[in-house]
């Protein structure tokens, strides 16, 4: 761990919080703190960290001596906010085990936008009890399809993010992971499943939304009445940025950034590096997924003009010699087509440019591109499977390798296109069509990825989305040397 980098910012408290009761306020967590920290170190070989503990322990704070509901927890609901990368998947697992060992019977439901997302948290849960035999001893079964249960017929259970599911369930502790992604009516059938009875709880922990952030919205309007309200039974615990910009500096920026994140401030994570890596991303994505901050729409301009400018290769410089990928792509009404050819040379930089330009493109005409091309021995031919599987399987019959490009390719395209230009790690050869296209290309957010759209954008972008996918798989191959394509 590196030394803190402002001593001025501290992990805890975060940067808007509902305070406790008192400042040396009882938590339910007390009695479990040391215990917890042997099973972390044992399970996982290092201790959750002191700004995690202090949220854990403000989490679970019950209303002291003399109060009429004394011992009992004081919030029924609560949200967790904070950049990524921070750890979000400890904490609700901690608070999973807390409540499996502290209660008898107890039911812990794990919900969210979806099964693979809740998992990780499941996951982190059931490898702190595997890994310790004592603690292990105290379930006796533990399945990836069916649950943790405990001996004394407590469970956790992962449930899909549909209102059926939730129905009928005496819910203990209901954990939401990314927040931000949840329908409202999930979140109060959560609620609704602690039936009003005592120590009964849903944590939400999620970094920043958008203008579709619906449920979010919701709770950070009813956490920021909870800060001043000490009556409150909403906890509500925000680290963010000052504002949802990006600053041009790096000493700014590093601050921000220990706001926003605790595991930056603590020093576990190193600032200079933070700010190398986040220097590669989109700035909504910087200032949702970084500093935490609200971002208002879900689409947005794919790269900056002059980013794309300064990726251009310089004059005389050629396609390098290397493993070639071939890809396609077309506008929807067939009017217009697209094959780059992109290549990753031996230092990682991937270069590409535009082969060839298609007007009325058919399938069979293709075809018979594909057909040319495959006497350069490229190492792939790639395509977009919804738009273009058709072209692919025939190229499949005729023994050429092809790549069908997924959904999730599409966000992978997106993301790597994206950081080369900022890593300044590809090269363009400065072709009109891409020139036209590249401004005007929009990204979606969708979850916590996002891609280029077509529908969002203001002109036809076979191009874009033909150089993304090529760069994706180019980058994607084994570095092997192969024959020069022009």
């Amino acid at each position: 761990m590196t030394s803190p980098p402002f001593a001025d910012i501290a992990a805890w408290p975060p940067t808007r919080y509902t305070p406790p009761l008192s400042d040396d306020f009882p938590s339910a967590f007390d009695r479990f703190a040391k215990v917890f920290q042997i099973i972390w170190t044992i399970a996982f070989g290092y201790a959750l960290e002191a700004w995690q503990v202090s949220l854990i322990r403000a989490i679970l704070e019950v209303y002291p001596a003399g109060h009429p509901r004394a011992g009992q927890l004081r919030y029924r609901q609560v949200v967790i906010s904070l950049g990524r990368q921070n750890g979000k998947t400890e904490i609700a697992a901690a608070l999973g085990l807390w409540r499996l060992l502290s209660k008898v019977g107890a039911l812990v439901i794990g919900i969210a936008s979806s099964a693979e997302q809740a998992r990780l948290v499941y996951d982190r849960t059931m490898a702190a009890i595997t890994r310790n035999a004592d603690l292990a001893e105290r379930f006796d079964r533990l399945t990836e399809t069916r649950g943790i249960r405990a001996l004394d017929g407590g469970r956790y259970e992962i449930k899909a993010a549909k209102s059926a599911a939730l129905q009928g369930l005496p819910i203990d502790l209901g954990i939401v992971d990314e927040l931000h992604l949840l329908k409202r009516a999930l979140w109060s059938d959560l609620v609704n499943g602690t039936g009003g009875r005592p120590n009964c709880l849903v944590a939400g922990i999620t970094t920043a939304g958008d203008v579709e952030s619906e449920l979010l919205i919701d709770l950070y309007r009813l956490g920021d009445e909870a800060v001043d309200d000490e009556e409150t039974r909403v906890g509500f615990f925000v680290w963010e940025a000052p504002e949802a910009r990006v600053p041009e500096d790096d000493e700014t920026l590093g601050r921000w950034l220990a706001l926003a994140n605790p595991s930056v401030a603590s020093g576990r994570m190193d600032l200079e590096t933070v700010i190398a890596d986040v220097r590669t991303l989109s700035k909504p994505e910087i200032i949702r997924y970084r500093l935490n901050r609200f971002v208002d729409s879900v689409r947005h301009p794919f790269i900056e003009f002059s980013h794309w400018l300064d990726a251009q290769r310089a004059e005389g410089e050629t396609l390098p010699s290397g493993r070639v990928v071939f890809t396609f792509d077309r506008t929807p009404d067939w009017a217009y087509g697209t094959v780059t050819a992109t290549v990753c040379d031996s230092e990682g930089v991937v270069w590409s440019e535009i082969a060839a330009s298609v007007v009325n493109p058919s399938l069979e005409r293709f075809v018979r591109i594909a057909e040319q091309l495959a006497r350069h021995a490229p190492a792939m031919f790639a395509m977009d499977a919804y738009t273009l599987r058709g072209l692919g399987n025939e190229l499949k019959k005729r023994g050429l390798p092809v790549h069908l490009g997924t959904q999730a390719d599409a966000f992978t395209a997106a993301a790597r296109l994206h950081r080369l230009i900022l890593t300044k790690k590809f090269r363009h050869a400065g072709d009109p069509l891409l020139a036209q296209q590249i401004p005007r290309a929009i990204t979606k957010t969708v979850g916590e990825n996002f891609r280029i759209s077509r529908a969002d954008s203001s002109v036809e972008i076979d191009a874009v989305l033909a150089t993304a996918l090529g760069v994706a798989v180019a980058e994607a191959l084994p570095k092997e040397s192969g024959p020069q394509i022009f």
